[in-house]
Protein backbone atom coordinates (compact mmCIF):
# COMPACT_ATOMS: atom_id res chain seq x y z
CA UNK A 1 0.00 0.00 0.00
CA UNK A 2 2.72 2.77 0.73
CA UNK A 3 3.87 2.01 -2.84
CA UNK A 4 0.62 2.65 -4.36
CA UNK A 5 0.40 6.02 -2.28
CA UNK A 6 3.53 7.39 -3.68
CA UNK A 7 2.17 7.03 -6.68
CA UNK A 8 -0.69 9.30 -6.50
CA UNK A 9 2.22 12.03 -5.85
CA UNK A 10 3.76 11.69 -9.14
CA UNK A 11 1.06 11.14 -11.18
CA UNK A 12 -0.41 14.87 -9.75
CA UNK A 13 2.97 16.39 -10.33
CA UNK A 14 3.50 14.94 -13.65
CA UNK A 15 0.01 15.97 -14.80
CA UNK A 16 0.51 19.77 -13.29
CA UNK A 17 3.73 20.12 -14.90
CA UNK A 18 2.49 18.42 -18.36
CA UNK A 19 0.84 21.80 -18.75
CA UNK A 20 3.59 23.92 -19.05
CA UNK A 21 6.19 23.19 -20.96
CA UNK A 22 10.38 24.66 -21.57
CA UNK A 23 9.43 25.83 -18.07
CA UNK A 24 13.32 28.19 -17.29
CA UNK A 25 12.40 29.16 -13.86
CA UNK A 26 10.09 27.55 -11.79
CA UNK A 27 8.04 28.50 -8.27
CA UNK A 28 9.54 32.15 -7.91
CA UNK A 29 9.25 33.25 -4.43
CA UNK A 30 10.50 36.93 -4.49
CA UNK A 31 6.95 39.19 -4.35
CA UNK A 32 8.34 42.24 -6.52
CA UNK A 33 10.19 39.43 -8.70
CA UNK A 34 11.36 40.28 -12.13
CA UNK A 35 10.18 37.62 -15.10
CA UNK A 36 13.18 37.68 -17.19
CA UNK A 37 13.69 38.38 -20.97
CA UNK A 38 13.09 35.10 -23.42
CA UNK A 39 12.48 32.98 -20.01
CA UNK A 40 9.36 30.69 -19.26
CA UNK A 41 8.30 31.03 -15.63
CA UNK A 42 6.13 28.14 -14.45
CA UNK A 43 3.57 28.00 -11.41
CA UNK A 44 2.88 24.72 -9.88
CA UNK A 45 1.83 26.37 -6.12
CA UNK A 46 0.29 29.54 -5.15
CA UNK A 47 1.66 32.74 -5.14
CA UNK A 48 1.02 35.94 -4.39
CA UNK A 49 2.92 39.34 -5.98
CA UNK A 50 3.40 43.14 -5.64
CA UNK A 51 5.14 45.09 -7.53
CA UNK A 52 5.99 42.54 -10.41
CA UNK A 53 8.28 43.63 -13.71
CA UNK A 54 8.13 41.78 -17.00
CA UNK A 55 10.99 42.06 -19.62
CA UNK A 56 10.76 41.16 -23.35
CA UNK A 57 9.43 37.93 -24.67
CA UNK A 58 8.71 36.63 -20.52
CA UNK A 59 6.15 34.15 -20.79
CA UNK A 60 4.23 33.28 -17.31
CA UNK A 61 2.31 29.72 -17.42
CA UNK A 62 0.22 28.84 -14.48
CA UNK A 63 -0.48 24.65 -13.56
CA UNK A 64 -4.13 24.09 -13.11
CA UNK A 65 -5.34 24.24 -9.75
CA UNK A 66 -2.57 26.87 -9.01
CA UNK A 67 -3.75 30.18 -8.19
CA UNK A 68 -1.45 33.53 -9.09
CA UNK A 69 -1.69 36.93 -7.71
CA UNK A 70 -1.24 40.18 -8.52
CA UNK A 71 -1.59 42.76 -5.55
CA UNK A 72 -0.84 46.09 -7.82
CA UNK A 73 -0.44 47.13 -11.09
CA UNK A 74 1.99 45.31 -13.01
CA UNK A 75 4.85 47.16 -15.37
CA UNK A 76 6.83 46.07 -18.83
CA UNK A 77 8.56 47.64 -21.75
CA UNK A 78 6.44 49.48 -23.40
CA UNK A 79 5.25 46.86 -26.83
CA UNK A 80 7.11 43.93 -25.44
CA UNK A 81 6.03 40.47 -26.01
CA UNK A 82 4.02 39.22 -22.76
CA UNK A 83 2.96 35.73 -22.94
CA UNK A 84 0.32 33.61 -20.34
CA UNK A 85 -1.11 30.41 -20.61
CA UNK A 86 -3.77 30.26 -17.95
CA UNK A 87 -4.59 26.68 -16.79
CA UNK A 88 -5.19 27.47 -13.03
CA UNK A 89 -6.42 31.00 -11.98
CA UNK A 90 -4.98 34.59 -12.46
CA UNK A 91 -6.02 37.14 -10.12
CA UNK A 92 -5.61 40.66 -10.92
CA UNK A 93 -6.75 42.44 -7.19
CA UNK A 94 -6.77 46.23 -8.92
CA UNK A 95 -7.43 47.75 -12.27
CA UNK A 96 -4.79 46.89 -14.68
CA UNK A 97 -3.31 48.32 -17.72
CA UNK A 98 -0.86 47.03 -19.78
CA UNK A 99 1.56 48.59 -21.89
CA UNK A 100 2.95 45.36 -23.28
CA UNK A 101 2.56 43.43 -26.34
CA UNK A 102 -0.58 41.14 -24.74
CA UNK A 103 -0.87 37.11 -25.82
CA UNK A 104 -3.09 35.44 -23.15
CA UNK A 105 -4.38 31.95 -23.48
CA UNK A 106 -6.93 30.79 -21.07
CA UNK A 107 -7.50 26.93 -21.27
CA UNK A 108 -10.65 25.15 -20.09
CA UNK A 109 -9.46 24.75 -16.90
CA UNK A 110 -8.23 28.49 -16.48
CA UNK A 111 -9.93 31.74 -15.05
CA UNK A 112 -8.72 35.49 -15.26
CA UNK A 113 -10.26 37.82 -12.91
CA UNK A 114 -9.74 41.77 -12.79
CA UNK A 115 -10.66 43.59 -9.55
CA UNK A 116 -12.74 40.46 -8.24
CA UNK A 117 -14.80 40.52 -11.55
CA UNK A 118 -15.39 44.32 -11.66
CA UNK A 119 -11.47 45.89 -12.02
CA UNK A 120 -10.95 47.45 -15.50
CA UNK A 121 -8.34 46.46 -17.57
CA UNK A 122 -6.76 48.49 -20.27
CA UNK A 123 -4.73 46.87 -23.34
CA UNK A 124 -2.12 49.59 -24.50
CA UNK A 125 0.18 47.02 -26.41
CA UNK A 126 0.60 47.32 -30.04
CA UNK A 127 -0.43 43.84 -30.99
CA UNK A 128 -2.68 41.75 -28.59
CA UNK A 129 -4.22 38.52 -28.88
CA UNK A 130 -6.82 36.81 -26.48
CA UNK A 131 -7.88 33.29 -26.86
CA UNK A 132 -10.42 32.03 -24.23
CA UNK A 133 -11.11 28.62 -23.30
CA UNK A 134 -12.08 28.85 -19.44
CA UNK A 135 -13.74 32.29 -17.53
CA UNK A 136 -12.65 36.00 -17.91
CA UNK A 137 -14.75 38.23 -15.65
CA UNK A 138 -13.74 41.67 -15.50
CA UNK A 139 -15.28 45.43 -15.66
CA UNK A 140 -14.54 47.74 -18.49
CA UNK A 141 -12.42 46.03 -21.08
CA UNK A 142 -10.53 49.37 -22.88
CA UNK A 143 -9.19 48.62 -26.01
CA UNK A 144 -6.56 51.62 -26.48
CA UNK A 145 -5.49 53.90 -29.39
CA UNK A 146 -3.82 52.55 -32.46
CA UNK A 147 -3.91 49.16 -30.88
CA UNK A 148 -4.88 45.78 -33.04
CA UNK A 149 -6.63 43.16 -30.92
CA UNK A 150 -7.69 39.56 -31.57
CA UNK A 151 -9.89 38.21 -29.15
CA UNK A 152 -11.52 34.95 -29.50
CA UNK A 153 -13.99 33.51 -27.02
CA UNK A 154 -14.78 29.71 -26.27
CA UNK A 155 -15.81 30.06 -22.98
CA UNK A 156 -17.60 32.48 -20.68
CA UNK A 157 -16.43 36.19 -20.77
CA UNK A 158 -18.19 38.28 -18.41
CA UNK A 159 -17.39 41.90 -18.79
CA UNK A 160 -19.67 43.73 -16.16
CA UNK A 161 -19.38 47.30 -17.52
CA UNK A 162 -18.34 48.26 -20.92
CA UNK A 163 -16.27 47.49 -23.89
CA UNK A 164 -14.89 50.33 -25.29
CA UNK A 165 -12.88 50.39 -28.16
CA UNK A 166 -10.51 53.86 -29.61
CA UNK A 167 -11.63 55.11 -32.77
CA UNK A 168 -8.23 54.37 -34.04
CA UNK A 169 -8.03 50.89 -32.53
CA UNK A 170 -8.74 47.40 -34.97
CA UNK A 171 -10.27 44.31 -33.21
CA UNK A 172 -11.53 41.16 -34.71
CA UNK A 173 -13.50 39.87 -32.06
CA UNK A 174 -15.49 36.33 -32.26
CA UNK A 175 -17.42 34.46 -29.72
CA UNK A 176 -17.22 31.00 -31.12
CA UNK A 177 -20.25 28.48 -31.40
CA UNK A 178 -19.80 27.28 -27.40
CA UNK A 179 -19.08 30.58 -26.41
CA UNK A 180 -21.36 32.80 -23.76
CA UNK A 181 -20.32 36.68 -23.64
CA UNK A 182 -22.35 38.16 -21.25
CA UNK A 183 -21.94 42.66 -21.33
CA UNK A 184 -23.94 44.68 -18.76
CA UNK A 185 -22.60 47.70 -20.58
CA UNK A 186 -22.60 49.03 -23.38
CA UNK A 187 -20.47 48.23 -26.56
CA UNK A 188 -18.42 50.97 -28.56
CA UNK A 189 -16.93 49.91 -32.03
CA UNK A 190 -14.85 51.16 -34.52
CA UNK A 191 -14.69 51.29 -38.53
CA UNK A 192 -11.59 49.09 -38.78
CA UNK A 193 -13.34 46.49 -36.65
CA UNK A 194 -15.31 43.25 -36.86
CA UNK A 195 -17.49 41.17 -34.21
CA UNK A 196 -18.70 37.77 -35.24
CA UNK A 197 -21.05 35.95 -33.10
CA UNK A 198 -21.39 32.17 -33.40
CA UNK A 199 -22.47 31.63 -29.55
CA UNK A 200 -24.29 33.14 -27.46
CA UNK A 201 -24.14 37.15 -26.37
CA UNK A 202 -26.50 38.80 -23.86
CA UNK A 203 -25.84 42.29 -23.70
CA UNK A 204 -28.05 44.22 -20.97
CA UNK A 205 -27.14 47.66 -22.77
CA UNK A 206 -26.49 48.98 -26.21
CA UNK A 207 -24.27 48.75 -29.22
CA UNK A 208 -22.14 51.67 -31.37
CA UNK A 209 -21.47 50.41 -34.08
CA UNK A 210 -19.58 53.41 -35.38
CA UNK A 211 -18.74 51.66 -38.93
CA UNK A 212 -17.47 48.52 -37.97
CA UNK A 213 -19.06 45.23 -38.69
CA UNK A 214 -21.14 42.80 -37.32
CA UNK A 215 -21.98 39.07 -38.16
CA UNK A 216 -24.20 36.88 -35.96
CA UNK A 217 -25.10 33.18 -36.71
CA UNK A 218 -25.80 32.69 -32.77
CA UNK A 219 -28.28 34.29 -30.11
CA UNK A 220 -27.63 37.63 -29.74
CA UNK A 221 -29.80 40.12 -27.27
CA UNK A 222 -29.43 43.72 -26.96
CA UNK A 223 -31.19 45.15 -24.01
CA UNK A 224 -30.54 48.61 -25.45
CA UNK A 225 -30.45 50.97 -28.44
CA UNK A 226 -28.11 50.20 -31.31
CA UNK A 227 -26.32 53.39 -33.02
CA UNK A 228 -25.25 52.72 -36.37
CA UNK A 229 -23.98 56.02 -37.13
CA UNK A 230 -20.39 56.00 -38.80
CA UNK A 231 -19.54 54.91 -42.23
CA UNK A 232 -20.54 51.95 -43.57
CA UNK A 233 -22.16 50.46 -40.55
CA UNK A 234 -23.07 46.85 -41.32
CA UNK A 235 -25.44 44.01 -39.12
CA UNK A 236 -25.00 40.63 -41.17
CA UNK A 237 -27.72 37.89 -39.49
CA UNK A 238 -27.71 34.51 -39.93
CA UNK A 239 -29.21 33.45 -36.46
CA UNK A 240 -31.43 34.75 -34.15
CA UNK A 241 -31.05 38.77 -33.40
CA UNK A 242 -33.03 40.64 -30.52
CA UNK A 243 -33.18 43.80 -29.91
CA UNK A 244 -34.72 45.24 -27.58
CA UNK A 245 -34.02 48.90 -27.69
CA UNK A 246 -33.65 50.87 -30.50
CA UNK A 247 -32.55 51.10 -33.60
CA UNK A 248 -31.35 54.46 -35.09
CA UNK A 249 -29.12 56.98 -36.78
CA UNK A 250 -28.60 55.07 -39.78
CA UNK A 251 -27.03 56.28 -43.24
CA UNK A 252 -27.46 55.89 -46.22
CA UNK A 253 -24.39 53.41 -46.83
CA UNK A 254 -25.05 51.29 -43.63
CA UNK A 255 -26.31 47.63 -44.04
CA UNK A 256 -28.55 45.70 -42.55
CA UNK A 257 -28.99 42.19 -44.46
CA UNK A 258 -31.41 39.24 -42.64
CA UNK A 259 -31.02 36.02 -43.44
CA UNK A 260 -32.26 34.68 -40.07
CA UNK A 261 -34.61 36.09 -37.77
CA UNK A 262 -34.51 39.69 -36.39
CA UNK A 263 -36.61 40.49 -33.09
CA UNK A 264 -37.12 44.53 -33.47
CA UNK A 265 -38.48 46.83 -30.71
CA UNK A 266 -37.97 49.96 -32.28
CA UNK A 267 -36.54 51.12 -35.73
CA UNK A 268 -35.81 54.49 -36.82
CA UNK A 269 -32.91 53.31 -39.11
CA UNK A 270 -32.86 56.47 -41.29
CA UNK A 271 -31.92 55.53 -44.56
CA UNK A 272 -30.64 52.09 -44.31
CA UNK A 273 -32.44 49.46 -45.98
CA UNK A 274 -33.06 46.24 -44.16
CA UNK A 275 -31.38 43.33 -47.19
CA UNK A 276 -32.96 40.04 -47.44
CA UNK A 277 -31.28 37.08 -49.41
CA UNK A 278 -30.77 37.04 -52.89
CA UNK A 279 -31.92 33.31 -53.28
CA UNK A 280 -36.07 32.95 -53.23
CA UNK A 281 -35.10 29.40 -51.47
CA UNK A 282 -33.91 31.27 -48.10
CA UNK A 283 -35.96 33.96 -46.29
CA UNK A 284 -35.57 36.21 -43.75
CA UNK A 285 -38.02 37.05 -41.27
CA UNK A 286 -38.05 40.58 -39.06
CA UNK A 287 -40.65 40.20 -36.13
CA UNK A 288 -41.90 43.87 -34.87
CA UNK A 289 -43.03 44.91 -31.39
CA UNK A 290 -43.92 48.78 -32.91
CA UNK A 291 -43.99 49.97 -36.34
CA UNK A 292 -41.27 50.86 -37.95
CA UNK A 293 -39.70 53.89 -39.63
CA UNK A 294 -37.64 53.18 -43.01
CA UNK A 295 -38.22 56.21 -44.74
CA UNK A 296 -38.59 55.77 -48.48
CA UNK A 297 -35.98 53.14 -48.43
CA UNK A 298 -36.14 49.58 -50.35
CA UNK A 299 -36.62 46.25 -49.06
CA UNK A 300 -35.88 43.04 -49.62
CA UNK A 301 -36.06 40.94 -51.46
CA UNK A 302 -37.37 37.49 -49.86
CA UNK A 303 -37.96 38.82 -46.45
CA UNK A 304 -41.35 38.37 -43.81
CA UNK A 305 -42.50 41.22 -41.90
CA UNK A 306 -44.79 40.09 -38.97
CA UNK A 307 -45.72 41.78 -36.01
CA UNK A 308 -45.95 40.19 -32.46
CA UNK A 309 -49.44 40.80 -32.03
CA UNK A 310 -52.13 41.33 -33.87
CA UNK A 311 -52.49 41.95 -37.91
CA UNK A 312 -49.42 41.76 -40.00
CA UNK A 313 -49.75 44.27 -43.26
CA UNK A 314 -48.16 47.36 -44.42
CA UNK A 315 -50.25 49.53 -42.61
CA UNK A 316 -49.15 48.12 -39.45
CA UNK A 317 -45.87 47.03 -40.12
CA UNK A 318 -44.53 50.90 -40.99
CA UNK A 319 -45.07 54.50 -39.85
CA UNK A 320 -44.36 57.41 -41.80
CA UNK A 321 -42.68 55.54 -44.70
CA UNK A 322 -43.23 54.78 -48.00
CA UNK A 323 -41.09 52.40 -48.84
CA UNK A 324 -40.49 50.50 -52.32
CA UNK A 325 -39.83 46.41 -52.52
CA UNK A 326 -38.06 43.88 -53.69
CA UNK A 327 -39.45 40.56 -55.13
CA UNK A 328 -40.89 37.65 -52.34
CA UNK A 329 -41.80 40.76 -49.44
CA UNK A 330 -44.32 38.95 -47.34
CA UNK A 331 -46.22 39.04 -43.93
CA UNK A 332 -47.14 36.90 -41.62
CA UNK A 333 -46.70 34.18 -44.08
CA UNK A 334 -46.36 31.75 -41.54
CA UNK A 335 -49.74 32.52 -40.45
CA UNK A 336 -51.44 31.21 -44.30
CA UNK A 337 -48.31 28.89 -44.66
CA UNK A 338 -47.11 30.36 -47.98
CA UNK A 339 -43.79 31.09 -46.80
CA UNK A 340 -41.37 30.29 -49.76
CA UNK A 341 -38.27 28.92 -47.49
CA UNK A 342 -38.53 28.26 -43.81
CA UNK A 343 -37.26 30.06 -40.91
CA UNK A 344 -33.47 28.70 -40.34
CA UNK A 345 -31.82 30.48 -36.92
CA UNK A 346 -28.99 27.62 -36.81
CA UNK A 347 -27.41 28.07 -40.14
CA UNK A 348 -24.34 25.44 -38.73
CA UNK A 349 -21.42 27.84 -39.89
CA UNK A 350 -19.08 30.20 -38.07
CA UNK A 351 -17.06 32.82 -40.28
CA UNK A 352 -13.48 33.33 -39.60
CA UNK A 353 -12.68 35.59 -37.37
CA UNK A 354 -11.93 38.93 -39.73
CA UNK A 355 -15.63 38.00 -40.99
CA UNK A 356 -14.95 36.13 -44.13
CA UNK A 357 -17.45 33.59 -44.43
CA UNK A 358 -17.09 30.17 -45.00
CA UNK A 359 -17.32 27.79 -48.27
CA UNK A 360 -20.56 25.71 -48.67
CA UNK A 361 -20.44 22.35 -48.71
CA UNK A 362 -23.68 20.18 -49.38
CA UNK A 363 -24.64 17.20 -48.92
CA UNK A 364 -24.63 14.86 -51.74
CA UNK A 365 -26.59 11.80 -53.47
CA UNK A 366 -25.46 9.36 -55.93
CA UNK A 367 -26.60 6.03 -57.44
CA UNK A 368 -23.73 4.03 -58.73
CA UNK A 369 -23.19 0.81 -60.06
CA UNK A 370 -20.06 -1.18 -59.23
CA UNK A 371 -16.88 -0.24 -61.40
CA UNK A 372 -18.72 3.10 -62.36
CA UNK A 373 -18.01 7.00 -61.41
CA UNK A 374 -20.71 9.66 -60.41
CA UNK A 375 -23.02 11.62 -63.17
CA UNK A 376 -22.21 14.75 -61.19
CA UNK A 377 -19.03 15.75 -59.70
CA UNK A 378 -19.66 16.85 -55.36
CA UNK A 379 -18.93 20.83 -56.80
CA UNK A 380 -21.96 21.13 -58.57
CA UNK A 381 -24.26 22.62 -55.42
CA UNK A 382 -21.06 23.83 -53.47
CA UNK A 383 -20.18 27.20 -52.98
CA UNK A 384 -16.70 28.96 -53.12
CA UNK A 385 -18.23 31.60 -50.03
CA UNK A 386 -21.73 30.79 -48.25
CA UNK A 387 -24.44 32.36 -50.51
CA UNK A 388 -21.74 33.28 -53.23
CA UNK A 389 -19.93 31.89 -56.31
CA UNK A 390 -20.38 28.28 -57.45
CA UNK A 391 -16.84 26.16 -55.68
CA UNK A 392 -14.83 25.44 -59.16
CA UNK A 393 -11.59 23.27 -58.90
CA UNK A 394 -10.01 26.61 -59.41
CA UNK A 395 -11.35 28.69 -56.34
CA UNK A 396 -11.77 25.53 -53.44
CA UNK A 397 -9.45 22.82 -52.36
CA UNK A 398 -10.95 19.45 -52.41
CA UNK A 399 -9.85 16.68 -50.59
CA UNK A 400 -11.39 13.55 -48.90
CA UNK A 401 -11.45 12.87 -45.20
CA UNK A 402 -12.83 9.65 -44.70
CA UNK A 403 -15.17 7.00 -46.63
CA UNK A 404 -16.92 3.96 -44.96
CA UNK A 405 -15.77 1.37 -47.79
CA UNK A 406 -12.48 1.84 -49.41
CA UNK A 407 -13.47 1.08 -52.85
CA UNK A 408 -15.99 4.57 -52.28
CA UNK A 409 -13.68 7.32 -52.96
CA UNK A 410 -13.72 10.73 -54.17
CA UNK A 411 -10.94 11.39 -57.25
CA UNK A 412 -10.09 15.05 -55.87
CA UNK A 413 -8.46 15.90 -59.54
CA UNK A 414 -12.06 15.74 -61.24
CA UNK A 415 -14.74 15.74 -57.92
CA UNK A 416 -16.39 12.35 -59.37
CA UNK A 417 -17.09 10.18 -56.90
CA UNK A 418 -15.06 6.39 -57.74
CA UNK A 419 -16.75 2.83 -56.96
CA UNK A 420 -14.40 -0.30 -57.62
CA UNK A 421 -15.25 -3.14 -59.23
CA UNK A 422 -16.84 -5.99 -56.91
CA UNK A 423 -18.47 -3.39 -54.60
CA UNK A 424 -20.85 -5.30 -52.73
CA UNK A 425 -24.62 -3.51 -53.26
CA UNK A 426 -25.47 -1.15 -49.93
CA UNK A 427 -24.91 1.86 -48.93
CA UNK A 428 -22.52 4.44 -48.10
CA UNK A 429 -20.70 6.96 -46.97
CA UNK A 430 -17.89 9.81 -47.98
CA UNK A 431 -17.33 12.59 -46.15
CA UNK A 432 -15.31 15.38 -47.97
CA UNK A 433 -13.37 18.74 -47.55
CA UNK A 434 -13.84 22.22 -49.80
CA UNK A 435 -11.42 24.80 -48.47
CA UNK A 436 -10.82 27.87 -50.40
CA UNK A 437 -8.11 28.92 -52.33
CA UNK A 438 -7.73 32.29 -51.16
CA UNK A 439 -7.78 31.39 -47.56
CA UNK A 440 -7.52 27.64 -47.48
CA UNK A 441 -7.46 27.70 -43.46
CA UNK A 442 -11.60 28.49 -44.15
CA UNK A 443 -13.21 25.11 -45.13
CA UNK A 444 -16.57 23.24 -45.02
CA UNK A 445 -17.12 19.59 -44.98
CA UNK A 446 -20.09 17.64 -46.56
CA UNK A 447 -21.37 14.04 -46.90
CA UNK A 448 -21.91 12.08 -50.10
CA UNK A 449 -24.40 8.53 -49.06
CA UNK A 450 -23.65 6.44 -52.36
CA UNK A 451 -26.01 4.15 -53.23
CA UNK A 452 -24.85 0.60 -54.78
CA UNK A 453 -28.25 -1.06 -56.43
CA UNK A 454 -28.29 -5.03 -57.11
CA UNK A 455 -28.68 -8.36 -55.03
CA UNK A 456 -28.58 -6.91 -51.34
CA UNK A 457 -27.21 -10.28 -48.98
CA UNK A 458 -29.61 -12.52 -47.71
CA UNK A 459 -29.16 -14.73 -43.95
CA UNK A 460 -32.02 -17.37 -43.92
CA UNK A 461 -32.22 -19.44 -40.77
CA UNK A 462 -32.65 -23.03 -40.87
CA UNK A 463 -35.93 -24.69 -40.45
CA UNK A 464 -35.53 -26.49 -36.73
CA UNK A 465 -39.27 -26.37 -35.86
CA UNK A 466 -42.37 -28.01 -37.03
CA UNK A 467 -41.77 -30.15 -39.93
CA UNK A 468 -38.11 -29.98 -40.19
CA UNK A 469 -35.62 -31.75 -41.92
CA UNK A 470 -33.54 -34.91 -40.86
CA UNK A 471 -29.31 -33.94 -40.68
CA UNK A 472 -28.81 -37.64 -41.71
CA UNK A 473 -25.14 -37.05 -42.53
CA UNK A 474 -22.29 -35.67 -40.92
CA UNK A 475 -18.46 -35.46 -40.26
CA UNK A 476 -17.50 -34.62 -36.77
CA UNK A 477 -13.78 -34.82 -35.27
CA UNK A 478 -15.58 -34.85 -31.53
CA UNK A 479 -15.95 -38.56 -31.57
CA UNK A 480 -20.26 -38.30 -30.71
CA UNK A 481 -21.43 -39.61 -34.29
CA UNK A 482 -24.56 -41.71 -33.54
CA UNK A 483 -27.74 -42.51 -34.98
CA UNK A 484 -31.17 -41.72 -34.29
CA UNK A 485 -33.01 -38.30 -35.00
CA UNK A 486 -32.10 -37.05 -30.85
CA UNK A 487 -28.71 -37.74 -31.39
CA UNK A 488 -25.79 -36.11 -33.56
CA UNK A 489 -26.10 -35.01 -36.24
CA UNK A 490 -29.80 -36.07 -36.29
CA UNK A 491 -30.27 -33.38 -33.29
CA UNK A 492 -29.04 -30.79 -35.83
CA UNK A 493 -32.00 -30.10 -37.80
CA UNK A 494 -32.59 -28.64 -40.99
CA UNK A 495 -29.53 -29.63 -42.86
CA UNK A 496 -28.81 -31.69 -45.81
CA UNK A 497 -24.84 -31.90 -44.08
CA UNK A 498 -23.62 -31.44 -40.78
CA UNK A 499 -19.87 -30.65 -40.45
CA UNK A 500 -18.49 -30.25 -36.68
CA UNK A 501 -15.27 -29.35 -35.38
CA UNK A 502 -13.32 -27.20 -32.92
CA UNK A 503 -10.40 -27.43 -34.34
CA UNK A 504 -10.16 -28.20 -37.74
CA UNK A 505 -11.22 -26.89 -40.84
CA UNK A 506 -13.33 -28.43 -44.21
CA UNK A 507 -11.54 -28.53 -47.22
CA UNK A 508 -12.51 -28.88 -50.82
CA UNK A 509 -10.99 -30.08 -53.59
CA UNK A 510 -8.74 -27.33 -54.91
CA UNK A 511 -7.70 -26.84 -58.78
CA UNK A 512 -6.49 -24.38 -60.91
CA UNK A 513 -8.20 -23.22 -64.04
CA UNK A 514 -6.38 -25.47 -66.32
CA UNK A 515 -7.40 -28.49 -63.50
CA UNK A 516 -10.75 -27.52 -64.15
CA UNK A 517 -11.17 -27.64 -67.51
CA UNK A 518 -9.15 -31.18 -67.42
CA UNK A 519 -12.41 -32.67 -66.21
CA UNK A 520 -14.44 -34.88 -68.50
CA UNK A 521 -17.72 -33.02 -69.78
CA UNK A 522 -19.08 -36.53 -69.09
CA UNK A 523 -18.51 -36.65 -65.36
CA UNK A 524 -19.58 -32.40 -65.00
CA UNK A 525 -22.55 -32.29 -62.41
CA UNK A 526 -24.73 -29.37 -61.98
CA UNK A 527 -23.87 -28.71 -58.37
CA UNK A 528 -20.39 -29.80 -58.54
CA UNK A 529 -18.06 -27.28 -56.57
CA UNK A 530 -14.43 -27.02 -55.67
CA UNK A 531 -11.99 -24.20 -54.92
CA UNK A 532 -10.55 -22.79 -57.78
CA UNK A 533 -7.18 -21.79 -56.46
CA UNK A 534 -6.37 -19.05 -59.65
CA UNK A 535 -9.70 -17.12 -58.79
CA UNK A 536 -9.62 -18.13 -55.46
CA UNK A 537 -13.16 -18.66 -54.79
CA UNK A 538 -15.30 -21.19 -53.87
CA UNK A 539 -16.43 -22.18 -58.05
CA UNK A 540 -19.96 -24.12 -58.16
CA UNK A 541 -21.15 -25.85 -61.52
CA UNK A 542 -24.78 -24.22 -62.28
CA UNK A 543 -25.35 -26.80 -65.28
CA UNK A 544 -23.36 -29.31 -65.57
CA UNK A 545 -21.50 -27.64 -68.73
CA UNK A 546 -17.97 -26.79 -69.36
CA UNK A 547 -19.12 -23.07 -69.41
CA UNK A 548 -20.77 -23.71 -66.23
CA UNK A 549 -18.55 -22.94 -63.77
CA UNK A 550 -19.17 -19.83 -61.70
CA UNK A 551 -17.95 -18.13 -58.62
CA UNK A 552 -20.46 -18.07 -55.53
CA UNK A 553 -18.69 -14.32 -54.36
CA UNK A 554 -22.38 -12.99 -54.27
CA UNK A 555 -24.53 -13.73 -51.44
CA UNK A 556 -28.41 -13.24 -52.01
CA UNK A 557 -31.67 -15.10 -51.68
CA UNK A 558 -32.87 -16.55 -54.84
CA UNK A 559 -36.73 -15.81 -54.36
Amino acid sequence: MRKLFCLFPLLFCYLTYAQCTSCGVQNPTDPNFHFPDNTTVCFSSDMTFSNPTFGTNSKICIAPGVTLQFQNNISGVTNAPVSFEVHGTLNFNQTITSVADLDVHVYDTGTITVGGGNGNLTINGQVNKIINEGIIELGVLQLGDNTTNTIDNYGNLNINGNLNMSSSATTLFRNEGGGLILLSGNYGNSEQSVYVNCGTIISQNGFNINGGKIINTGFFTLGGDINLSGNSSEIYNFGLFTSNGNINNAPADAIIYNEGEMSINQFQGGNAAIQGPSLSSKKGYVVLQNPIQVGNVTLGPNLDFRRATGISDPSTVFMNSNPSFLANVTYDCASTSSCSAPLIINPGFCPAINGDLPPMAVDDMYTIAAGETSVGIVLDNDFETYGGAQATLSNVILSQISTSNPNISLNTTDGHILVASGTPPGTYTLVYQICQTASPSNCDTATVTVTIQGNVPCYKPAVTTGTVLSSDFGITSLNRADRGGINWPGARKGAWVVLESKNKGFVLNRLTDAQVLTIPQTELKEGMVVYNTTQNCLQINIDGTVTGWKCFNTQTCPD
